[in-house]
């Protein structure tokens, strides 16, 4: 067997991997207020061109939008405006696109709170009619 220096194998990091780049504003599930503004002032400003628009629309429509982020950005409002009034009849369409997308990821997600909440209520109801019938705890 060949002897010579050599060191134990390792896993590599993300350190030791210098050219890969993580980035959280891309990321589905993990947006924040700032990453939103970023793309919210980019759609506010006049002299962007359609290029800009674009892509400032495709990073947002990325993006899981929840109820309490899309009211605390006023993100809706911006898009919404785009969609009736910007000059360009494809930026018109993707802006729709995004307002009716968010519409149903909101109506989802009240959906699935209230079940939550109806389930929850069901579990104690469930629990106290089984303390009567003489089983359960008491």
């Amino acid at each position: 067997m060949p002897r010579g220096p050599s060191a134990p194998k390792r896993q590599a990091t993300l350190h030791d991997m210098s050219k890969v780049v993580s980035s959280r504003a891309f990321s589905y599930y993990n947006v924040s207020a700032e990453d939103v503004g970023k793309y919210k002032a980019k759609l506010e400003d006049a002299d962007a061109t359609k290029d800009e628009f674009m892509t400032a629309l495709r990073h947002l429509s990325s993006m899981l939008m929840t109820r309490d982020l899309l009211t605390s950005s006023m993100i809706g409002k911006v898009v919404s405006r785009l969609r009736r009034k910007h000059p360009d009849e494809e930026v018109r369409k993707m802006a729709g696109a995004m307002v009716d997308k968010w519409k149903t990821e909101v109506i989802r997600q009240v959906d699935a709170d209230r079940k939550v909440e109806r389930r929850s209520r069901g579990d104690v109801r469930t629990f106290i009619g089984a303390g009567r019938g003489g089983s359960g705890w008491r």
